[in-house]
């Protein structure tokens, strides 16, 4: 339940604090005084789409806070705790800031959140019905999210499995068209990339080729100069007084210390040794490479010549050897597929209609499913348009059957008859203004009594209605209301009158800027209010005597 709101710089409100109850609380006031825009704000915090334009002029930034019980929602306490939002087991703080950039932040319990993440919330919260939703009625392709929904997830694990086989499906199905759109194409390909294959495996690629053959060209280029290092190199460890017989040498001194005190240089003894086998076995090696590093121009002119294919087929392909050699067993397998063309496809028509047959099979058990709930939603709904004031109406929910698509084998329509002896006939066919508001309204009565929701808001739900209809109307909400909380713009003094709270909304200049403002409404402000309510004009006494026998009356209902 929604207990308190504070609104600042949203819209025409400069600050603004409501206190809610429990019950129906109703919202008048006159057109364009703002009555709508509290509801917008409302909308903020349940996560609808924020905009810049909804930051009052000249400020930087609009701020929506609201206070919801959710001591009674268990869901909510889950959720809160799946997020790791820490949270009061009674209270949740909910927190929307829009900048005049359009960018906006959300809190939950001082919390940044997601946006997303405050929808998952505070769907579980509040359900906010306004004008748009009623035109949804119109267009048959919402009727099956409709009874979806209504069955809360009876037939959940149905749709899951009908959803993965018809995705199986459908990616197969365009597998196999890509194929047959290319075919020409793909004969065209097939040579370009034989052609490809071929110069690729006939070039013999190695992954590290072109390091060895940077190094070996350099080697061979670099001979005279590497000879030269070389017999420097062996002379040094070859004179008459060369660095090995100098460090033997030093040695044997280090040992004879050694022998008058034990263990001094050992340590140093032994690595002196070490060092003079090593220079021993480098003095061979560097003479073995000086007598072995003959100049071959031949296979000079070979590696350069290797190295310019490799260099040439890197360029050409825009890639490394190694992304060559990958390149080359991808186009393998390609043309392995193309070539196999007709397996290929015979092997996917086969796959496909295996699939077609169980998105058939899971797409009629979803069928019978959705049938079964049908039953009940039409029970109920004629139950409740009739207890609206449309006693000869009748309803049918009808399935027409379709091609496989990705919400099942049927289209899904209500049909309305709204007086006895005229045929069903779509909703956008025959249904009045006020006749769209009652059928709305007898689904939201529906659909609140089974869902976790705390409170829901009509945006003018009443549209088009007056009389009986209206009392009717006023009544089925306040019915509403004994089980959640339920907050109404309305501009019918039924509505009103039958309110457990009635909250005023005005509009006045301060200043030189427009602003809006709230009162609650009781005892003879009450009165007046609904008297205006039902004269449009100018109150009268009479109107005023109107007003409170409509209160007394509905009294009474309660």
């Amino acid at each position: 339940m929604l207990q308190a709101l504070t609104i600042k710089q949203f819209a025409i409100i400069e600050s603004l604090e409501i206190n809610f109850s429990g019950g129906l609380t109703v919202l008048s006031g006159e057109t364009g005084a703002g009555k709508s825009i509290i509801i917008d704000a409302i909308g903020q915090l349940v996560g609808a789409r924020a905009s810049q334009s909804f930051v009052r002029h000249g400020e930087q930034k609009a701020i929506i806070e609201g206070v919801f019980d959710i001591d009674n929602v268990p869901n909510v306490n889950k959720i809160l705790s799946e997020l790791d939002i820490d949270f009061d087991e009674d209270f949740l703080f909910v927190k929307r800031e829009i900048f005049a950039s359009g960018k906006s932040i959300c809190k939950l319990n001082n919390q940044n959140v997601t946006l997303s993440d405050l929808k998952i919330v505070m769907q579980e919260l509040l359900d906010i019905h306004g004008q748009h939703e009623t035109q949804i009625l119109l267009k048959p392709k919402y009727h099956l999210s409709l009874l979806d929904d209504y069955a809360d997830g009876t037939y959940q694990a149905e749709i899951d499995q009908y959803d993965e086989t018809f995705q199986s499906y459908r990616l197969k199905k365009q597998e196999l068209e890509k194929l047959e759109s290319q075919d020409q194409a793909l004969l065209q390909r097939l040579d370009l990339i034989k052609f490809q294959r071929d110069e690729l495996q006939d070039a013999n690629l190695k992954e590290d080729e072109i390091d060895f053959l940077n190094q070996e060209i350099k080697k061979l280029q670099n001979h005279e100069k590497i000879n030269e290092s070389l017999n420097k190199a062996h002379m040094l460890l070859s004179s008459e007084e060369n660095i090995t017989d100098k460090i033997y040498e030093l040695n044997q001194e280090i040992q004879h210390i050694n022998d008058i005190i034990p263990d001094k240089y050992t340590a140093f003894s032994e690595e002196l040794d070490q060092m003079y086998y090593t220079l021993e076995d480098y003095k061979h090696e560097l003479y073995n490479e000086l007598t072995s590093n003959d100049f071959d121009e031949s296979l000079l002119n070979e590696y350069e010549s290797r190295l310019n294919v490799l260099t040439d087929l890197n360029r050409k392909y825009g890639k490394s050897i190694p992304e060559l050699i990958k390149y080359r067993d991808k186009i393998d397998d390609e043309i392995y597929k193309i070539e196999n063309y007709e397996q290929s496809t015979s092997q996917l028509r086969e796959e496909i209609n295996d699939l077609h047959t169980n998105v058939v099979k899971y797409g009629e058990a979803l069928s019978a499913k959705r049938r079964q709930v049908a039953l009940n939603l039409r029970d109920r709904l004629v139950e409740e348009v009739q207890n609206l004031h449309m006693q000869d109406a009748n309803i049918e929910i009808t399935f027409t059957k379709t091609k496989p698509t990705q919400y099942g084998l049927e289209e899904v329509e209500f049909l309305i008859s709204p007086n006895k002896g005229e045929p069903l006939k779509s909703l956008n066919k025959i249904a009045s203004g006020g006749e769209l508001s009652r059928i709305m309204l007898a689904l939201k009565s529906i659909f609140v009594s089974s869902k976790g929701q705390t409170a829901i808001l009509f945006d003018e739900v009443d549209t088009g209605v007056s009389g009986r209809v209206a009392q009717k109307m006023a009544e089925k909400m306040h019915q509403i209301a004994q089980t959640l909380q339920v907050i109404c713009i309305s501009h019918l003094p039924q509505v009103a009158a039958i309110s457990d709270n009635h909250l005023y909304i005005a509009k006045e200049t301060v200043n030189d800027r427009t602003t809006t403002s709230i009162k609650q409404l009781d005892g003879e402000d009450k009165i007046d209010e609904i008297a205006r309510m039902i004269s449009g004009v100018e109150v009268t006494e009479l109107t005023r005597q109107h007003a409170k026998e409509m209160i007394i009356q509905n009294k009474n209902l309660k």
